[in-house]
């Protein structure tokens, strides 16, 4: 065996790496679906020689990193351009926290404005000075300028330095919300502004790419929220300033919860439709769309039926899965796909699973994949999907639990990084859940079982509109034909709390198997968004 081969290559992850930070370059570019360009997928299109994306918004597994690596890419094959790395190694969950923290909540997102502004204005000087392609393009006199005047905001560097650096080190060489202002503030920031401005018109374009961690939003989100939310204002005011809008280019990826709550802000006519930000906006057509091309990409080897078509059910041998519980034939894919929280890292995940078995089952002999094994496997998926979701959800309603000023006096970390203590809300919110206990349920069901959140987690915390953020609690739509079952998507940013008016509820079918719910009404839950 290859020590070095990589663990999610293609021979044990046919589907591909559900980690796009982790995988491979190479394989991230050969095994992308292209939606070519097609307006009609809208941010799922973009180009990898787009250089007007500067926001690209999704929810966790929903590619932002992926796209993000492809126009950096892009950028980087294009000689004209100096691009940076992606910039991944963010602060720390304790020190956003702890800057935010220090400012009351009216002006906090000015404060983190400011910051983002500084930390990019460091990095960018920092690579004018070590990067040999910008620094050959600055005249000796300006060179001296940057290394005499400037030396109480920013600090000499032998390589250059990152944008989340920067952030990381302004915060943690200041003690107080009155010591980090004022440097902040400092008049000297205009004139090294005029500085770089002046110095970056006879450069080649700078591209910055800043990726968003979800693995870290996901332990302190209101806080990574306020966070991220100072970064795309920031981004969108770079983009429109006169001096370096058209020379620096900052690409940016944050959760859909930041535009969400920027929608929500006097500001939301501004940004709405605005053509630098990307949306990935995954429903059951672009991941069946998704799905099919994944398939095609497969060797024959996994094909049930390896000499007809490249299409779902030749791959698992099945135009339909019994389904014993609503005793109904279901299409292949729909079955795959409502057992997702249609994304592609869902589907990179399952249809991993799918070959994994399927290649033990050639190896003992069992032959191809049974109906029993294709839902065992999908169940399995289910369950893990369902569980990541409640941890996500649970870290979200301890970070919210945690008490002014924590950070400060150094136990912040109890709230967001103790998993015991996630844990146990984790259990709490299962118990909640399974107080209603079917997947479909009234008003009433919801008010009762409110009220034992109430007793359980407290009167503060709104664990329903947290499952319904992260698209695990949804409703039924008031539909003349059929039902139709709505979860929290890119499409209805501006609800950001659960509707309490509909008059019947539904979970996600993952909470089946994840928790133990039992399928109610006549047919499944298929997900629509």
């Amino acid at each position: 065996m290859n020590k070095g081969r990589d663990i999610y290559s293609s021979e044990v992850a046919p589907f591909g790496n559900p980690d796009g930070s982790r995988a491979e370059l190479a394989d991230v570019l050969r095994k992308f679906v292209d939606f070519q360009g097609e307006a009609a997928w809208g941010g799922l299109a973009t180009r990898n020689d787009d250089l007007s994306a500067r926001v690209i918004v999704g929810r966790k597994g929903s590619g932002k990193t992926v796209y993000l690596r492809r126009l950096q890419a892009g950028a980087a094959d294009e000689e004209s351009l100096y691009a940076d790395s992606i910039q991944q190694g963010l602060p720390t969950t304790n020190e956003v926290v702890k800057f935010c923290q220090w400012f009351p909540k009216d002006v906090l997102t000015e404060q983190w404005m400011l910051l983002w502004n500084r930390a990019i204005i460091r990095s960018l000087v920092s690579h004018i000075l070590q990067a040999k392609e910008l620094r050959e393009h600055v005249s000796e006199d300006d060179l001296a300028k940057f290394e005499r005047y400037y030396k109480t905001i920013i600090r000499e560097v032998d390589e250059v330095v990152s944008i989340y650096s920067q952030v990381s080190e302004i915060i943690n060489s200041n003690n107080s919300a009155r010591q980090v202002d004022n440097y902040l503030r400092d008049p000297h920031w205009t004139e090294l502004e005029a500085l770089v401005g002046r110095v970056v018109k006879n450069c080649p374009p700078v591209c910055f790419y800043i990726d968003a961690v979800d693995e870290e939003f996901a332990h302190a989100p209101m806080y990574w929220l306020r966070c991220q939310k100072g970064l795309f204002y920031q981004t969108m005011r770079f983009l429109r300033d006169s001096k370096l809008g058209g020379r620096v280019h900052i690409v940016i990826c944050v959760r859909e919860l930041v535009i969400s709550s920027v929608y929500q802000s006097e500001h939301m006519t501004r940004y709405l439709g605005e053509p630098h930000i990307r949306l990935l906006k995954w429903n059951k057509d672009s991941v069946l769309y998704f799905l099919e091309r994944k398939v095609e990409m497969l060797a024959r080897e996994y094909f049930a039926k390896p000499n007809a078509e490249k299409s779902v059910e030749n791959w698992l041998g099945y135009d339909y899965i019994e389904n014993t519980h609503y005793d109904m034939r279901e299409p292949i894919d729909q079955y795959i796909m409502r057992h997702t929280r249609l994304l592609p890292r869902d589907i990179v995940i399952i249809g991993n699973m799918l070959c994994e078995k399927y290649q033990e089952n050639m190896v003992t002999g069992k032959g191809v994949l049974s109906q029993q094994d294709i839902r065992d496997v999908v169940a399995r998926a289910a369950a893990h999907f369902g569980n990541e979701q409640l941890r996500i959800c649970a870290s979200q309603l301890a970070s919210n639990s945690m008490p002014p000023h924590a950070a400060q006096q150094s136990f912040s970390e109890f709230y967001t990084g103790n998993r015991e203590y996630a844990r146990t809300i984790e259990d709490d919110l299962k118990k909640i859940i399974m107080s209603i206990g079917k997947d479909r349920f009234t008003k009433n069901d919801l008010t009762k079982a409110e009220e034992l959140s109430k007793e359980i987690l407290g009167n503060g915390s709104d664990p329903f509109s947290v499952l319904w953020q992260n698209g695990m609690l949804g409703y039924l739509a008031d539909e003349n034909e059929g039902e139709k079952y709505v979860f929290y998507s890119e499409d209805m940013m501006l609800e950001f709390k659960l509707p309490r008016y509909k008059g019947k509820y539904v979970f996600h079918p993952c909470m089946v198997d994840s928790v133990g719910l039992k399928g109610a009404g006549n047919e499944p839950i298929t997900p629509c968004r």
